[in-house]
Order: C-alpha cells, then sequence, then structure tokens
C-alpha cells in the first residue's frame, strides 16, 4: 500500500470513527453558539451604554455640575452645539467638545472640590484692624517706622 492509497481510505472513514467519541462534533457546536450569545449579550450592554451616556450629553443645560473624561470637575456656564463652556471652582473657564463631558457631579462631590477654595479665601480675607495698630505704635513722630 502506498502513501496514496492510505489518504484514499482514510478518506471513507466516517467522523464518528476518527475520534475517540463521536459526540465531540455537537460538543463543539455547541460551545461555538454560547461563546456567539455570551459576545451579543456583552455588545448589547455596551450599546445601551453608549445610548445612555448620548442621552446624558444631549441633555446639557447651562448650571449642571460635571465631570470631563480628563477629569476636571466645573459649573456648565454656556452651550452652543457641540461646544461645552465649564467654570473650575476656582473661576477658571474652559472650553471642551460636548464628547468630553462624562458624567454629573453630585452635591458631596462639588463641596468637597470647593472646600480648598473656601480655605484660602479666608486666609487671605483681611479680619478687621489688627495689622494697623501695630504698625501705628512703631512709628516715631516723622511719621517713619523705626528699624
Amino acid at each position: 500500500m502506498t502513501i496514496y492509497d492510505a489518504v484514499l481510505f482514510a478518506g471513507d472513514e466516517t467522523p464518528a470513527e476518527n475520534t475517540p467519541s463521536g459526540g465531540m462534533n455537537v460538543m463543539m457546536i455547541i460551545f461555538l453558539v454560547g461563546m456567539v450569545a455570551v459576545m451579543w449579550f456583552m455588545s448589547r450592554r455596551n450599546k445601551r451604554q453608549q445610548q445612555n451616556q448620548a442621552d446624558f450629553r444631549d441633555s446639557l443645560v447651562a448650571g449642571q455640575r460635571v465631570m470631563t473624561a480628563g477629569g476636571m470637575i466645573g459649573l456648565i456656564s454656556d452651550v452652543e452645539g457641540d461646544v461645552v463652556t465649564l467654570m473650575s471652582p476656582g473661576g477658571d473657564q474652559s472650553v471642551y467638545v460636548r464628547r468630553a463631558i462624562r458624567s454629573q457631579v453630585s452635591d458631596e462631590e462639588w463641596e468637597a472640590m470647593l472646600a480648598p477654595y473656601a480655605r484660602d479665601e479666608e486666609d487671605e480675607a483681611p479680619s478687621g484692624d489688627e495689622g494697623g495698630e501695630a504698625d501705628a505704635a512703631e512709628e516715631d513722630g516723622d511719621g517713619e517706622k523705626d528699624s
């Protein structure tokens, strides 16, 4: 028998005779169908999330507190078409495309962002005439300070 004859006779055998178990092909088909089903459900979930995100971005209005994809938190001061102007807690304004807005910010997150600015304003604000009396005591009669 030649190699050519062996190949011809091998093709005559049924698949059940070539595999240890005749149900192996059925298991492979079930596995593939299961994988397709899992991929379909995952893509549906992603599509639903993308639709919810698009609906949120379409509903943006001035006065909302939002966070960008880059992590900047701000108050929307203006929305014109695809351009959104955000004001940071420090008062600076930045312009973003609508797609860069990721989520709405809760009141707790907003207060946490404003806390450092509130402390800075308290430190810089003059509190009465505390320094004025000390300066007056150091001046001598001709208006110059003693050294």
